[in-house]
C-alpha cells in the first residue's frame, strides 16, 4: 500500500490553502465526519511518515506560510546570532577588564 500523496493549491485571493490528496491512485474527494462517545479513541483521518510530514513542511514553507512564534524563521535565527555576537564582545571586554584591575592591583 502506497502513501498519501500530498498536493498544495495555494488560493491567495481567498487566503486560504487547499489540500489536494491521492491515495492508492484514487483522489480524495470527501472527509466524513462522523459522532464519537466521549472518551473513544479518535479514528485516524490520515497518517503520514516522518519523511512525508517533513515534506508536507517543505511544501507550507514553499507556499509562504511560516510558524507563528517565528523560531523557525531565518529572521530569528539571525536576531539570536547578533544577541550571542554582541554577548561575547561584552564578556570579552569584561574579561581584559578584570585581567587588568587584577594585574594593577597585586603590582
Amino acid at each position: 500500500m502506497n502513501s498519501p500523496q500530498i498536493f498544495l493549491r495555494r488560493i491567495p485571493e481567498a487566503n486560504r490553502i487547499d489540500f489536494v490528496v491521492k491515495h492508492d491512485g484514487a483522489w480524495v474527494t470527501n472527509m466524513v465526519l462522523e459522532q464519537k462517545p466521549e472518551g473513544e479513541m479518535a479514528p485516524i483521518a490520515m497518517s503520514l511518515s516522518d519523511l512525508e510530514a517533513q515534506a508536507l513542511m517543505d511544501r507550507l514553507w514553499s507556499a509562504g506560510l511560516r510558524p507563528s512564534e517565528g523560531s523557525g524563521s531565518a529572521g530569528a535565527l539571525a536576531a539570536t546570532e547578533r544577541h550571542l555576537n554582541d554577548l561575547r564582545r561584552l564578556v570579552f571586554v569584561d574579561e581584559i577588564r578584570v585581567d587588568f584591575m587584577y594585574n594593577r592591583f597585586e603590582a
